[in-house]
């Protein structure tokens, strides 16, 4: 595709609204759970199998999508990913029998890390064509996806479409937009370099993929502690309790559109300095506070932080000389999956023998790993031929 401004800008856009399109399809998926376990009338444990089947989907096709992006492209790796999650999507969400539910779950998953990885290699590869900051406004859009994808989700429920007929309407809705926006998504000369191939993070990926896991294991211990931490040390009500994770994900959205101003004036690396202090001070006040609003503050305060973060390291990534910008991409990412996955869990084991305090506040110290480890983020871009 020609890259002039006119052609960079379609692209810009094009590949937001994937991003805007797969938040989207977290958020109904998560506002459907309910549903399908009761559909299926299934217990917790099987439902927490469940969600690991997905987990487990995502974690096999993400480093493998390096080589596969590299071989032929992000774009048509991007569209492909894309439409099989939209498809899978409808599936996952229609499903009546636990066997196939089982199928769909892991085949979803594959498609979600397939996706992950291929449309950041692609956003990386457009950010890196228009010279100027761009992945944090990109990120943005799944965040903003997220919020949609779960209202539109309880709306599709309230209006008594959970029952198959909103999850094949959604997937479909979610095909269309895709098709529409396919054209504008810029197509990126396939490398076919050495660095192209899977390989298992070492040096700069694995500092970035490190710092990542950090960064995704705050995401993932808020959407299991943080109402929980709330009702216990703030003595809020179930319904106050929620707006600590909600907090946290407004700002984050609103804070990635701001991001790439942000980076513009005051440099990558102060962004993530600042990034990572404010994970630290907003997890600390979460945690200290006895009164639900300042927890609130916390949390959003969190979000701000974490905003930039992943999006700087994405960029990173895709520029570590000697691998193509999707095996970068997919190192960083598999890692940062891992931590998304872990840090419920083991948050768990240390609130079990000691308290939530004290596991969240362990947490804490990733914030300030993350501003001590801002210089890695200067990764230098590969010459591309």
């Amino acid at each position: 595709m020609n890259q002039n401004p006119s052609s960079l800008s379609a692209a810009r856009w094009s590949i937001s609204t994937v991003f805007l399109l797969n938040g989207a399809g977290i958020g109904l998926w998560a506002a459907h759970v309910p549903v399908v376990q009761a559909r299926l009338g299934i217990d917790l444990a099987t439902l927490s199998m469940v969600l690991l089947t997905i987990a487990a989907g995502a974690l096999l096709a993400m480093p493998l999508m390096g080589g596969f992006t590299a071989r032929w492209g992000t774009r048509r790796m991007t569209l492909l990913s894309g439409f099989a999650f939209a498809a899978l999507l409808a599936v996952l969400m229609g499903v009546s029998d636990l066997r196939l539910l089982f199928v769909a779950a892991f085949a979803f998953g594959v498609s979600n890390g397939a996706l992950d990885v291929a449309m950041n290699a692609n956003a990386s590869e457009v950010e890196a064509a228009r010279g100027i900051p761009t992945l944090s406004s990109i990120h943005g859009f799944y965040s903003l996806g997220g919020l949609i994808g779960a209202a539109l989700g309880g709306l599709v429920i309230g209006q008594g479409w959970g029952d198959g007929k909103g999850a094949m309407a959604m997937g479909i809705a979610t095909a269309v937009a895709l098709a529409l926006v396919a054209p504008r998504v810029m197509a990126f000369a396939p490398t076919h370099e050495a660095g192209s191939h899977f390989q298992l993070p070492r040096g700069a990926a694995l500092s970035l993929g490190l710092l990542a896991l950090l960064c995704f294991a705050v995401e993932g211990a808020l959407v299991d502690w943080s109402a929980l931490l709330m009702q216990e040390r703030t003595k809020a009500v179930p319904a106050q309790a929620a707006l600590g994770f909600s907090a946290f994900s407004i700002a984050m959205a609103a804070c990635r559109f701001a991001g790439d101003r942000m980076i513009l004036r005051f440099g990558a690396m102060r962004v993530m300095v600042l990034g990572g202090l404010a994970m630290f001070a907003g997890l600390a006040t979460a945690v200290l506070s006895t009164h639900f609003l300042l927890s609130a503050a916390g949390f959003a305060l969190i979000g701000i932080g974490a905003a930039n973060v992943v999006p700087l390291l994405f960029g990173a990534a895709s520029r570590i000389p000697g691998m193509s910008a999707g095996a970068g991409v997919a190192a960083v990412a598999t890692l940062g999956y891992g931590g998304l996955l872990l840090a419920p869990p083991v948050l768990g084991y240390i609130a079990s023998h000691a308290s939530i305090m004290v596991a969240l506040g362990m947490l804490s110290l990733s914030g300030l790993v993350i501003a001590m480890s801002a210089g890695i983020i200067k990764v230098k871009s590969t010459p591309t031929t």
